[in-house]
């Protein structure tokens, strides 16, 4: 089947921008970070939204040479001098390998048990994403909480960093793009809040870098009764004290 052959069906995926990061920090007495306790969940390589084959092939008799044909291909993104795709060269021996192991078990992967194996994947993230939100909303509290108390002092972005915040009220989202890096300190961590304190999206560096993109968070506009959104980004400092970085932005209608 021609479905089954990797090499032509090899839709390039992208890193798609989070709304609920799998690292969240930590709140310690000498600051913030992302380098204690373990993540909430973690990212698994079939987790991709804009991936279809993902979801089927990444399980069943075939999923471990899928996942490790992936993760070649994604480590060889591009062209050659002479326009041939990199990981046609640097992965045909898994693509073959995958290709032979489809063919073996087409049956599997044409049959109502997968269908419902791949429903109970998706639920299986679906819980995973609520456990996600349910513990960036305890960081962001603890956050908002100090802001309260004067415990966190927060400042306007400097003008260097001001982050950028689109809408798009057709679709009731919208995104936030960070600057990775300010006058040497690396963004630890950002989150978005509506006016009335709901956690709209939240990740840590390691979540929502986007390489030449810089950092980005995604979030949906929850209701038509949204005025704005306010992004806070947290960036290293040897300072102990933690300066927290603010912008609210109207909402457009």
């Amino acid at each position: 089947m021609a479905e089954a052959n990797p090499q032509t069906n090899n839709n390039r995926r992208r890193k798609h921008p989070p709304t609920f990061g799998s690292t969240v920090p930590t709140i310690t007495k000498r600051g913030i970070t992302t380098g204690i306790g373990e993540d909430i969940a973690s990212v698994a390589v079939d987790d991709r939204e804009d991936c279809p084959m993902c979801k089927k092939f990444g399980s069943g008799p075939c999923g471990d040479i899928f996942k490790r044909w992936l993760n070649c291909t994604d480590k060889h993104p591009g062209k050659d001098a002479n326009g041939e795709p990199l990981h046609l060269t640097h992965c045909s021996e898994l693509a073959e390998k995958l290709a032979k192991c489809l063919d073996t078990h087409a049956d599997y992967y044409t049959s109502k048990d997968n269908e419902e194996a791949i429903k109970q994947q998706e639920k299986s993230q679906s819980q995973e994403t609520d456990t996600l939100k349910a513990a960036w909303g305890d960081f962001v509290s603890e956050m908002e909480d100090g802001i309260k108390a004067n415990t966190f002092t927060t400042s306007p972005f400097p003008d260097e960093c001001i982050p950028s915040m689109q809408f798009k009220p057709s679709s009731k989202t919208g995104a936030a793009i960070f600057a990775p890096d300010v006058n040497g300190a690396s963004i630890i961590t950002a989150y978005i809040i509506d006016d009335n304190d709901n956690v709209l999206a939240a990740g840590s560096k390691e979540d929502m870098d986007m390489g030449n993109f810089g950092c980005v968070l995604q979030f949906d506009v929850l209701d038509e009764s949204m005025k704005s959104a306010t992004c806070r980004a947290i960036y290293d400092s040897d300072d102990t004290n933690v300066t927290i970085f603010t912008r609210t932005m109207l909402v457009p209608k």
